[in-house]
């Protein structure tokens, strides 16, 4: 018998649909992108009521249905932040076209200026001529004239004359000091207004590029920070060779944490152990959030023995911590490493003695401190 052909006859082919509810094969580590993305769009103050209602969505495990909704409310908070940036850019296209239309003014003025003076030297130069033209013509009238009376008449008619010419390089004067005097006010007031809006932008900026240096989580500095400030140690370093060192911090099992404990979880750690150690630490010191559960601290003016006195001092301060979250105790321990810097270091170099001595710490079973 021949068999069936397609669609005759034939049993259709049932695809097998996916589970419903099936939780991600690799959850966690989608559940810490997506905080990590939330975490730099809470920057956009404006946002962050909507980031804290899909945040919450991230406390438990995301099933494949959850993930699509997930995925579409984060697509539109990353479009309105596109668009607060584009709009913030288009302010400041404006301010600068405006700025510029400011600049271009203040050279009409000067322009104006210029030839205000030229107008006024030309005055100058007229009065002199009329009164040179009036005196030699006085003279010449003297010296014609057959008697006195009539001698007075024609000096009386030069000193009129020459009272007009005077009043009228007076009016001429005081027609270019009005105009140039009004003018002034007016370039005053452009630029006073000038002035005022290249200082909101000068603020703006420097808000911007302070929030940029600052971890969103625990309000530390950032790793971007951290990179500037090891720049300018290893320069005060090379130039007065004060003894600097490098610690880097990791959270202890973090991993578990989260897993455990869920990602909000997590934060609260990370947010806990940012705030003990930025408490401790002294006025010459800096500490950044380099990246994920990991903090770095440069200690200048510190040699090493005392520096480790110092980060062990700080690590029984983190174990003493007593955290809860919602109301189960959670233990946290840090490991730490640390280096001091070299002659003719690298921020990098200096970084990697100091992490490949964190891992050392773990290595030795973590909640310690090592030095390299």
């Amino acid at each position: 018998m021949m068999p069936a052909p397609r669609g005759v006859g034939a049993e259709p082919v049932k695809t097998q649909p996916e589970p419903s509810g099936e939780s991600l094969v690799d959850d966690a580590r989608v559940r810490a992108i997506l905080a990590a993305m939330l975490a730099e769009l809470r920057r956009d103050t404006e946002l962050v009521t909507q980031i804290d209602a899909l945040d919450s969505k991230l406390t438990a495990s995301l099933t494949r249905d959850q993930l699509p909704e997930v995925l579409s409310s984060l697509t539109e908070l990353v479009g309105q932040r596109i668009q607060r940036i584009e709009r913030a850019k288009q302010e400041i296209e404006g301010l600068l076209s405006h700025m510029v239309g400011k600049l271009d003014e203040i050279g009409q003025f000067v322009a104006d200026q210029n030839q205000n003076q030229s107008q006024a030297q030309a005055s100058s130069e007229t009065l002199n001529v009329q009164l040179a033209g009036e005196m030699k013509a006085m003279g010449e009238s003297v010296e014609s004239a057959d008697d006195l009376q009539q001698i007075r008449l024609q000096v009386r008619s030069r000193i009129d004359s020459i009272d007009r010419h005077l009043q009228e390089f007076r009016q001429r004067e005081a027609a270019l000091t009005s105009a140039m005097q009004a003018r002034s006010e007016q370039m005053l007031s452009r630029i006073t207004e000038l002035e005022a809006e290249a200082n909101r932008l000068h603020g703006q900026l420097k808000d911007e590029q302070r929030q940029s240096m600052i971890d969103v989580l625990t309000k530390i500095p950032n790793r971007l920070a951290y990179d500037k400030r090891i720049e300018e140690e290893l320069k005060r370093w090379q130039r007065f060779k004060q003894p600097t060192c490098i610690a880097v911090w990791d959270v202890d099992h973090f991993k578990r944490i989260n897993d455990a404990y869920g990602h909000r979880a997590g934060d609260k750690v990370l947010e806990t152990v940012a705030d003990c150690l930025a408490h401790r630490i002294r006025g010459t010191d800096f500490l950044a959030r380099y990246g994920g559960e990991e903090f770095v601290m440069i200690l200048p003016g510190t040699e090493l023995d005392n520096a480790l006195r110092v980060v062990e001092e700080m690590h029984a301060a983190i174990a003493r911590i007593g955290f809860h979250f919602r109301g189960t105790p959670v233990s946290i321990t840090v490991s730490s490493g640390i280096t001091a810097l070299l002659s003719n270091d690298s921020a990098g170099a200096a970084f990697d003695r100091a992490d490949k001595a964190l891992y050392q710490a773990k290595a030795n079973g973590r909640n310690r401190c090592v030095s390299n």
